[in-house]
């Protein structure tokens, strides 16, 4: 197969998921765009038979989160390879490449490749800190190099593989509480220019629409008085649950 573009869609909170899209897009031999999936940039576009579109997100509680697909209700292919990677917290991906191919199949794309790919968990950040290291980036470059022959060896997309994922559909994953913020806020307004979701209001910066928020944490990331952190009664009872079922060094899964 000819492909004449590649179009990377990521949506990644505290950074580790892009740093995962723009690893892939350096392993890509085609012309390749990559957006952020925000509130702000809702997108509405048919992909042609000829284009790539890759989709990266997190993993929330063993599903992509809804917002993702909220963004991409105006996105579409016409039998449009796909790629979907999965990012997870050191735990398990769960349902999400399951998920994920057969949201992309209902929108008229085809999963030529897929990926679970091991990052820092976003909540207990003490968890897998090192991942992704330099060679999680460079099994993916490597992987998106895989997935350009793979599609150069198709003679139409009839020829894409076909992939049985774990998991099953129809769940979502949990609604956590939004970051508190102290006293220390000066009310600079990083945290609502970066927020994905828009759920801090940009003329009161130090307050979260709890029903928009994703907890995605970025704005706890990019805060820079310290001033926004979830409940420390939920971060520690997070982490004595996943204490014992998660593996820093899980390898990567790659299909």
């Amino acid at each position: 197969m000819h492909i004449g573009k590649a179009t990377i869609l990521y949506f990644s909170g505290t950074k580790t998921t892009e740093k995962y899209a723009q690893a892939f897009t350096k392993g890509l031999p085609f012309e390749t765009e990559v957006k952020e999936i925000r509130h702000d940039a809702q997108l509405a576009r048919e992909f042609g038979s000829d284009e790539l579109l890759v989709l990266a997100c997190p993993v929330f509680g063993g599903y992509a989160p809804a917002f993702v697909w909220e963004q991409l209700e105006g996105v579409r292919g016409a039998n449009t390879p796909a790629v979907a990677l999965a990012v997870y917290g050191a735990r398990d991906y769960d349902n999400a490449l399951l998920e994920m191919s057969a949201k992309l199949d209902e929108a008229g794309f085809v999963t030529v490749g897929a990926a679970a790919l091991v990052a820092r968990h976003s909540i207990v950040q003490s968890i897998a800190p090192e991942r992704p290291t330099n060679a999680d980036l460079d099994e993916a470059a490597a992987f998106a190099a895989t997935v350009a022959e793979r599609l150069a060896g198709m003679g139409s997309i009839a020829d894409a593989p076909s992939f049985a994922f774990k998991g099953e559909l129809g769940g979502t994953g949990p609604k956590n509480p939004a970051p508190l913020v102290s006293d220390d806020c000066v009310e600079c307004g990083t945290c609502a220019r970066q927020c994905p979701a828009g759920a801090i209001p940009a003329d009161e910066p130090n307050t979260t629409d709890a029903e928009k928020c994703l907890t995605c944490l970025r704005c706890v990331a990019v805060c820079p008085m310290s001033a926004r952190s979830l409940p420390q009664p939920m971060l520690e009872g997070a982490a004595a649950m996943l204490a014992p079922l998660v593996d820093p060094e899980k390898a990567n899964e790659l299909f």
